[in-house]
């Protein structure tokens, strides 16, 4: 069973994963600057910095730091 901590790194990889493959939509689709594109990368990126601030807390929590 996954612990939290490898799930919330998952969920980053994956979120990573989704960000690559949307900024390769834009370019393959020329939609590049479309304001709908950009409001999902966006949205992305955003959720992105929440879940890399999820790993460095429990990473903190597990070695005690917080």
């Amino acid at each position: 069973m996954m612990d939290e901590s490898e799930k919330i790194k998952l969920d980053h990889q994956r979120n990573k994963s989704d960000i690559v493959n949307l900024v390769k939509e834009m370019f393959r689709l020329n939609k590049w600057g479309d304001g709908e594109y950009k409001i999902k990368l966006e949205e992305l990126v955003k959720k992105d910095e929440k879940l890399v601030q999820d790993v460095i807390k429990k990473i903190k929590q597990e070695k005690g730091l917080e």
